[in-house]
């Protein structure tokens, strides 16, 4: 490439007039090997991404560009294929995650990848071959070679890397293990680092620095893009909160309350409406379904969809949004990222402070809308957990808002610091030892039994907690697809939401066929060797799927009986 102004030539593909702060950031990221780019969201942090593909490919290094979740993925997927396709390289980029091998052992110069798949391809678990490495290295078989795993991991290990939405993996210490290991391996290999974030508590830019005193923090900097910064405060937001007593008061509040401010819209309107859980989301969209006075197209969006669904619904909206229609949709967290649209009227159930943030960046998000209004409510009662979070950073984020509330900007880092400062502490982020062990399995290269023990140790994830299994409903196998039509009704659960009464059977591969088999109800057993059987059954060559009881439909995902 002649024109050495990679950020200028991302513009240029996309018709982007350019960001001054990601200007001033992107002539900081050049000549620095570890790097985090804090900056609003809506800001277009992405541009960085593709300007760090180009840098790296010019240089004469491959990049991985790693997402926490594959709907963000797959939107910023269309980008990268229009950028190098202007350019001339189409074949440059490919993905890797789950079924999609376009850039199958990470062999392309631009490969997009998820961080579950990353995880296990940087320790010689290449997700293809995972069912073999189990078998060989604990159950003594070795009639297969796999030494093409040294390729895949070599890939990773002298590629440059960009991790979006990098505060994600900070949430629990196992996740911040696998951050603080895969910073210590890059910076052994002389890898480049770029890590991009709209939320960067200080605990958490003082435990990165523990991990490695030379990453460099670029934090957004108003007086470099004063007329973004005008921008956003010229948004008028009115806020109320509340603290909901009973589950039978909250959707019905929460429906009155709606109904009220569409009315002072002048029934103009696009509503988000946030739920912690799917099961709640679930019951919201039934009752707003059946209330006649709301108007407008409803979209029900949330983890338990199949991936084709999935997606038309996030264009669907997309489409509503670029003709000015009105919605309502109701989601669960998977609308913090990767789903580019706004709201003029927000309604989120508490969070804790950083996923707040990255919520509300859904929340006039776009220039020229100046006026909204926001509810955040809080359901009383409960233990150590607040649905999936956990409860003291709840209540500290709810705490600091009643006392903040009049003056809560959720669009500008500087407005939304202290309340992040106030919530997270060191103890928020914490590492231990395992992650030397983790940095000690990358010089393991002939002898990969113990990232295998690893693995099964962390319970089949390095990141995640909990193991994400596949499933599909009954109904749906007793219809006799054929085996690609029933792939396509395949959704991934968390193994918590599964007991063995819910599980009626497992699909297997046989002969090119799909068949049903009995299955042991011990395998749902929380105990570590019955975990490692499960684990173990989930990742052989001829399993598909867990058959459960349960429903499924396109309008409302899947539900678990």
């Amino acid at each position: 490439m002649d024109n050495k102004d990679y950020l200028g030539i991302v513009n240029k593909v996309f018709g982007y007039s350019g960001r001054s702060f990601l200007e001033y950031a992107w002539n900081r990221i050049i000549g620095s090997d570890l790097v985090v780019v804090e900056a609003p969201t809506g800001y277009g942090k992405t541009s960085l991404s593709q300007a760090f593909s180009l840098y790296a490919l010019d240089q004469g290094f491959k990049s991985i560009v790693v997402y926490p979740i594959r709907s963000l993925l797959e939107d910023q997927y269309s980008r990268f294929i229009r950028l190098y396709s202007r350019l001339g390289f189409k074949d440059y980029v490919g993905t890797r995650y789950m079924y999609h091998v376009e850039s199958r052992y990470f062999v392309k110069p631009v490969t997009l990848t998820t961080i579950d798949t990353l995880s296990l391809t940087l320790f010689g678990l290449e997700p293809r071959d995972l069912d073999k490495v189990i078998k060989r290295e604990l159950y003594g078989y070795v009639n297969y070679s796999l030494g093409h795993y040294l390729f895949s991991r070599a890939s990773t290990l002298l590629s440059d890397i960009v991790l979006d939405e990098v505060h994600l993996l900070a949430d629990t210490t196992k996740s911040l293990n696998f951050l603080a290991s895969l910073i210590k391996i890059s910076y052994q290999n002389k890898c480049r680092m770029l890590m991009l974030s709209a939320t960067l508590p200080r605990a958490l830019e003082e435990t990165l620095k523990q991990i490695h005193s030379g990453i460099e923090i670029i934090r957004f900097d108003e007086s470099i893009d004063q007329s973004f910064v005008d921008e956003r405060r010229k948004k008028k937001i009115y806020i109320d909160m509340e603290e909901i007593k009973s589950e039978s008061d909250k959707y019905r509040f929460i429906i009155d309350w709606l109904k009220k401010k569409i009315r002072e819209l002048n029934n103009k309107y696009r509503v988000l409406i946030v739920f912690n859980t799917v099961n709640e989301a679930i019951k919201m969209y039934d009752k707003i379904m059946r209330d006649d006075e709301i108007k407008g197209e409803k979209i029900l969006l949330h983890s338990r969809f199949r991936e084709e669904t999935r997606r038309s619904k996030i264009n669907r909206l997309k489409e509503l949004a670029n003709r000015g229609e009105n919605y309502i949709v109701v989601t669960t967290q998977v609308i913090e990222v990767g789903v580019d649209i706004s709201s003029n009227i927000f309604v989120t159930d508490i969070a804790p402070a950083n996923s707040l943030i990255q919520r509300l960046g859904r929340f006039l998000r776009y220039p020229g809308e100046n006026e909204g209004y926001l509810l955040i409510w809080f359901d009383k009662g409960g233990d150590k957990y607040y649905k999936v979070y956990d409860r003291e950073l709840i209540v500290r984020t709810w705490e600091y808002l009643l006392d903040h509330m009049e003056n809560f900007r959720p669009h500008l880092p500087s407005e939304y610091q202290t309340l992040l400062d106030h919530v997270y502490d060191h103890d928020d982020y914490r590492v231990d030892d395992r992650v030397d062990d983790l940095v000690g399995l990358t010089l393991q290269l002939s002898n990969i039994k113990r990232s295998v023990e690893e693995f099964i140790e962390l319970e089949g994830s390095f990141v995640r907690e909990g193991l994400n299994i596949p499933v599909v409903v009954e109904e749906i196998v007793d219809r006799g697809p054929s085996l690609n039509e029933l792939l396509k009704y395949i959704v991934s659960v968390n193994i918590s939401l599964l007991k063995s009464e819910s599980v009626i059977g497992e699909l297997v591969l046989e002969d090119g066929n799909c068949k049903k088999r009995v299955v042991d109800p011990n395998l749902f057993r929380s105990d570590k060797v019955w975990r490692k059987k499960l684990l173990s059954r989930v990742l052989s060559s001829d399993f598909i799927a867990f058959i459960i009881r349960g429903r499924y439909d396109d309008e409302r995902g899947l539900v678990i009986e």
